[in-house]
């Protein structure tokens, strides 16, 4: 297992110089007093960098599920909202074959835009669709119904397309922890849960049918989900969840060489912990992976002769310079990633939220692969993003 070495650590400090001069304009514009809460930060406007935690999605829908009907017309039963977001992008690879040489590639384009909206149709029962573009492709990406007790049966129901409580994947970058794309998984699924000591803990346990099938099995559902996650007082939430079938997640999926014939469902296991400290800091670390391994040639080549059991891990640290600039650093990787994930991979973005619901973030990430001919990548970010 390769996590971030002094040398690497070293070159991360240097390459967090960047950001940092490129912000010292930003913090003379924002007029907000040096130091920043991080607390504030958060909670001011457009997603930070891009990547939606499934914690931002749960305070999504407490919120909505909080508020009572306010009347009668159609109007005052919905909410709705959306995201654009705009990257520019530059990457540089550099192979460590000596006679292949370099690939740069730049672009600039919408990377995402989401169109949400939320129904409450009567007191405890909510409606919530959510319409996507990314990559060239306009999708259902969440439908679902949601049934919900009252302050004494703490209770939910979600039933419908939606990501499973798998994983917690809370970043402040742009680009997806490693994290996120070995456990991120979106599917129909029916996801109970229960609310503990005045929403101190959230236990959820959830049936899904997966995107790949053992060898001879029926198309049913047979995936299961369970988290427990916890916020014994405010700024720490940590948590854990089990899936039964990792090859089910988004990303991971198409790394699958045979979704019909698996030997068995390879189960997996993450871990989260995010803390806010001294005001100005948060810190996020994650770790996502399978339990047993994967027989030789299930995943990534079929002529692969060795089992895999992939896992993969984030830690950032983010800093609030003021209420509007946020400063984050990141140190992931992952072991048994293949041309997935990188096994090395650490950076720095700079978050500005100049306008309420707009954010500017300007990232650079280094990133070193298993596979020596995938080689090294240098990429730099820059993203717009806005909310509604």
């Amino acid at each position: 297992m390769e996590v971030c070495n002094m040398k690497e650590i070293k070159k991360m400090i240097l390459s967090l110089m960047f950001p940092v001069l490129i912000s010292l304009p930003l913090f003379a514009l924002a007029q907000e007093p040096i130091i920043g809460d991080i607390a504030d930060y958060t909670a001011s406007g457009a997603s930070t960098g891009g990547v939606r935690s499934l914690d931002q999605r749960a305070a999504h829908l407490e919120t909505l599920t909080g508020s009572a009907v306010e009347g009668d017309n159609w109007y005052d039963r919905v909410r709705i909202g959306g995201l654009v977001e705009v990257e520019a992008g530059y990457e540089k690879r550099k192979f460590n074959d000596p006679a292949a040489e370099d690939e740069t590639t730049g672009d600039v384009d919408v990377a995402a835009v989401e169109l949400d909206m939320d129904v409450r149709i009567v007191d405890h029962v909510d409606g919530h669709v959510l319409i996507k573009y990314e990559e060239g492709d306009v999708f259902l990406d969440e439908g679902f119904i949601t049934l919900t007790g009252g302050d004494d049966l703490p209770a939910y129901l979600i039933a419908g397309r939606q990501y499973i409580p798998f994983g917690n994947f809370d970043s402040h970058f742009v680009t997806d922890p490693t994290t996120l794309m070995l456990g991120e998984t979106n599917e129909g699924a029916v996801v109970a849960g229960y609310r503990l000591g005045d929403d101190m803990a959230d236990l959820a346990l959830g049936a899904f049918k997966g995107k790949v099938r053992k060898s001879g099995d029926d198309d049913t559902i047979d995936g299961y989900v369970a988290s427990l996650t916890a916020t014994p007082f405010e700024g720490l939430v940590f948590g854990a969840s089990y899936t039964s079938s990792l090859a089910a997640a988004d990303a991971f999926a198409d790394e699958v060489t045979d979704t019909e014939n698996m030997a068995s469902h390879v189960a997996g296991f993450s871990a989260h912990v995010s803390l806010e400290f001294l005001d100005s800091f948060k810190f996020m670390g994650e770790y996502v992976g399978a339990l047993e391994r994967f027989r030789a040639g299930e995943i990534y080549d079929p002529a692969d002769d060795k089992p895999r059991k992939p896992k993969a891990w984030n830690a950032e640290l983010a800093f609030a310079v003021t209420d509007a600039v946020e400063i984050t650093a990141r140190c992931g990787g992952s072991e048994d990633g293949a041309d997935l994930l990188p096994e090395s991979q650490y950076g720095a973005v700079i978050n500005w939220r100049f306008f309420d619901n707009t954010n500017l973030a300007l990232e650079y990430l280094y990133g070193k692969f298993e596979n020596d001919d995938h080689g090294k990548t240098h990429t730099v970010t820059a993203q717009l993003a806005v909310e509604f």
